[in-house]
């Protein structure tokens, strides 16, 4: 899910790094799976996914 997010473009016409926040991004992802795998997952849940994954 992640991989086919593209964030919105910035109004100032600046790239966006990865460090923005791209809004509604883990509930983007979490109809996605749904989608996909037919299990719910919060946005909350995944956003907490992705967190641990950018620790490690």
């Amino acid at each position: 899910g992640i991989l086919r997010y593209s964030p919105p473009q910035s109004r100032t016409g600046r790239s966006r790094t990865r460090l923005q926040r791209f809004p509604r991004r883990n509930k983007m992802i979490s109809e996605y799976i749904f989608r996909n795998t037919g299990r719910y997952r919060t946005a909350k849940q995944v956003g907490s996914r992705i967190q641990q994954l950018r620790s490690t």
